[in-house]
């Protein structure tokens, strides 16, 4: 994809550039202690689209505020293995919605649209906005919409298009951050989420997307960015 600049350290990884390219990266593999890397080109009708996964632990997860920055500067500033443009914000570039920062609120709920995502005693939540309820052991939040999936099953979605950014939670309680560098309906994106041979998630949830979409990955072992066309207010940040 024209907007995606791989810079990949084969030496550490054991094989080189071409290689990678060849086997594109189907399965989950190790980016970083507690940090999974997923690649591929996800089918679609007269085409596909890369998506870039990031799987972790709920522990890792953590929502960055007060600056305008792009995604690698998020990252930089939060000294972070990776990092995603955040939820919806408005004209201004104020964050439209709840945002919780190290246990502080930044910023109030909005509506009864979308959906929570937030991270309390070290299990991570995904709840619709009308269920969200403040408490004081919620460390991280992020509020967004449309929800993806709700307990194992993809919502019926407007067919809109759009390059996507979203968040989801496995069973098993880890955590998946996902962009599609390329655009996608929003029904084949929920429905990606929801298969198990996607991104086998039993809850997710939308974040920004379109010119916001943005991604910023480094480790000891890969290097991976993709641009956005925007400055974005708030991000979702691995550390």
């Amino acid at each position: 994809m024209r907007r995606l600049l791989w810079i990949l350290l084969a030496g550490a990884l054991g094989f080189g550039v071409a290689q990678w390219r060849a086997q594109g990266r189907s399965i989950w593999s190790k980016a970083a202690p507690g940090l999974e890397l997923r690649t591929w080109r996800a089918p679609l009708k007269g085409g596909a689209v890369q998506v870039i996964a990031l799987r972790t632990s709920p522990s890792h997860v953590h929502i960055a505020t007060g600056a305008r920055l792009a995604a690698a500067n998020w990252r930089s500033r939060e000294a972070a293995l990776m990092a995603v443009n955040g939820g919806f914000f408005d004209a201004d570039g104020f964050s439209l919605g709840l945002r919780i920062a190290k246990g502080q609120r930044v910023s109030r709920l909005h509506s009864n649209k979308g959906g929570v995502f937030y991270v309390r005693d070290g299990q991570a939540h995904i709840v619709p906005t009308t269920d969200f309820q403040m408490h004081p052991d919620i460390r991280e939040a992020v509020q967004c919409g449309p929800r993806l999936v709700v307990n194992g099953q993809t919502t019926t979605l407007k067919s809109q298009w759009a390059r996507r950014t979203g968040i989801g939670i496995q069973r098993d309680g880890r955590v998946i951050i996902a962009v599609a560098d390329g655009e996608m309906s929003f029904q084949d994106w929920a429905n990606l989420w929801a298969s198990r041979s996607g991104l086998n998630c039993f809850n997710a949830l939308n974040l920004d997307g379109g010119s916001s979409t943005q991604l910023s990955l480094k480790t000891p072992q890969s290097h991976l960015e993709i641009p956005g066309g925007r400055l974005v207010p708030d991000s979702v940040v691995i550390r």
